[in-house]
């Protein structure tokens, strides 16, 4: 099964850990106070029940003894009926089951035989019948003393058991509400540093903890999320003004250069270094802007088809395209940012995945995991490759490979860019050796299970009637403000000179 695989790879959580080391402390706890109880008690009960074996031979043999012969078989039936004791000859025929010489019931058998003597037998069954059998003679002659055998049981019956049982639960509830309140804030922190990582910011943690640990560390992730949320800013800030700042003049450059008095030649490699130079501000900005829209659903298939029809690579004579997308695989991602994704690992392959003719041999191709939950975007061309011990490097900002050096220019951000929006919907990027040879890129979404896929439809749904209640909304204003209002010239014109006839005193 696939979660036995899952508890046999994964390490278990903090709470489980805490929770089964607690149980195992209570149930060995439990245990050891069971078994202090069965030694300290052993011994005193075992030596009152030997005491009430005993006295209850002495005082049967007495009563026996000192009786009136002629009243001696009311005294037997009076035994009998009212202290439930039994008294018959022993024979040497007699087929015995002595009692247990181990534990509870062999210590009370030394007790008895070092008060009756050492030929004192006591057996559980004597000729078929259960009970406690004792023996016993009068002036040499050998009889059985039966009674019940329930003095036999140990003082720790069912009980005991029950109450064993209810201190287990009580035990294995507490352990669960100390293990929450251990892991639960640990987990909420988790939660918040995985959105952090995947550039969303959370909500503030509780700085009103109930330990100082945990309300120390709350304290310092909020101003850790704070102090990036700043930095963010002013680095977005900061990028917006360079870029503006460098936009103008490179606009005033091209434009100088298409009305200067140039050759061909010269102009048309002008023109290129600073197509080149706004696409670097381009790709800045790119790499350093955060979005601040929520992901939604998005169909992963339709939308590489629509990031391939925006790239116009099908149409495009240097670029031979194969396609094998998957419909209705659902991600949740930002729509521009996963087209701006796809694009650039288009602008990758062209620019360095060319085969030797100078023709880029492109394949895309979507793929579900065995388990459904992963779908895999693989984008392979079959150009030079890159080699292995470059290909980490190569996903770091401001990188490129070796062979991406020679005669090609860019500025390092591609793949970059391509990791940090597949990150934020938590997926993965990975390189490898494309068939024959080449580079191929695997593009790894989480995909939507049936359960999430239910809510993103119904709060889609949500946000589009709500859209719609908003355009109509709108469209009504706008058609009550278009709407002409009724006036009446006359009543104007006099409402004009009323205001006219106003004024106090003449006119001059």
């Amino acid at each position: 099964m696939s979660w036995i695989s899952q508890l046999k790879t994964s390490r278990p959580s903090l709470f489980w850990r805490t929770f089964l080391l607690l149980c195992c402390l209570l149930f060995f706890s439990v245990i050891g106070w069971l078994q202090s109880f069965r030694v300290l008690s052993e011994l005193p009960y075992s030596q009152g029940v030997a005491q009430h074996i005993v006295s209850t031979v002495n005082l049967t043999k007495y009563a026996l003894v000192t009786a009136d012969p002629l009243y001696r078989i009311d005294l037997l039936k009076t035994l009998a009926a009212r202290e439930g004791v039994l008294i018959s000859p022993r024979d040497p025929t007699d087929r015995v089951t002595r009692i247990s010489s181990e534990g509870f019931n062999g210590l009370i058998d030394q007790l008895v035989k070092t008060s009756l003597g050492p030929d004192t037998i006591l057996a559980t069954r004597v000729n078929g019948n259960n009970g406690l059998w004792v023996t016993f003679d009068i002036d040499g002659d050998q009889y059985w003393l039966q009674t019940k055998d329930d003095v036999l049981d140990p003082p720790y019956g069912t009980n005991w058991l029950w109450w064993a049982l209810a201190a287990g639960i009580a035990s294995l509830f507490g352990a669960t509400l100390l293990a929450r309140h251990v892991a639960q804030p640990l987990a909420r922190l988790s939660a918040c540093a995985r959105m952090v990582s995947h550039g969303q910011r959370p909500e503030r943690l509780p700085e009103d903890a109930s330990t100082a640990e945990i309300q120390a560390v709350n304290v310092s992730f909020n101003h850790m999320v704070d102090d990036l949320a700043h930095m963010e800013a002013d680095r977005e800030l900061l990028l917006a003004g360079v870029s503006h700042d460098l936009r103008t003049p490179i606009t005033r450059l091209r434009l100088e250069v298409e009305l200067a008095d140039l050759p061909d030649d010269s102009r048309q490699a002008m023109v290129s270094d600073l197509e080149q130079m706004e696409n670097i501000v381009n790709q800045f900005l790119a790499y350093a802007r955060r979005t601040n829209e929520d992901q939604v659903m998005v169909n992963f298939g339709e939308a590489v088809s629509a990031a391939l029809a925006n790239a116009r690579v099908e149409t495009d004579p240097g670029v031979e395209l194969k396609t094998n997308l998957i419909p209705d695989i659902f991600v949740m991602a930002h729509p521009l940012e996963l087209s701006r994704a796809v694009q650039n690992l288009i602008v990758n392959a062209q620019r360095y995945g060319k085969s030797d003719d100078g023709v880029l041999r492109l394949s895309m191709s979507i793929t579900q995991s065995a388990d459904g939950r992963t779908a895999t975007l693989a984008v392979a061309d079959q150009g030079p490759g890159l080699p292995e011990s470059q290909r980490a490097r190569v996903m770091r900002p401001f990188e490129r490979g070796e062979s991406a050096r020679s005669g090609v220019t860019g500025s390092g951000l591609g793949l970059a860019i391509v990791d940090r929006i597949v990150r934020r919907s938590g997926g993965s990027v990975e390189l490898s050796d494309a068939e024959p040879h080449g580079l191929l890129v695997k593009v790894i979404f989480p995909i939507l299970q049936p359960s999430a896929l239910k809510k993103a439809l119904k709060e889609q749904d949500k946000a589009a009637q709500k859209l719609a209640r908003e355009e109509d909304e709108k469209a009504k204003s706008a058609e009550e403000v278009k709407r002409p209002q009724p006036t009446n010239g006359v009543e104007a014109g006099r409402d004009g000179m009323g205001g006219m006839n106003g004024v106090d005193g003449p006119l001059h």
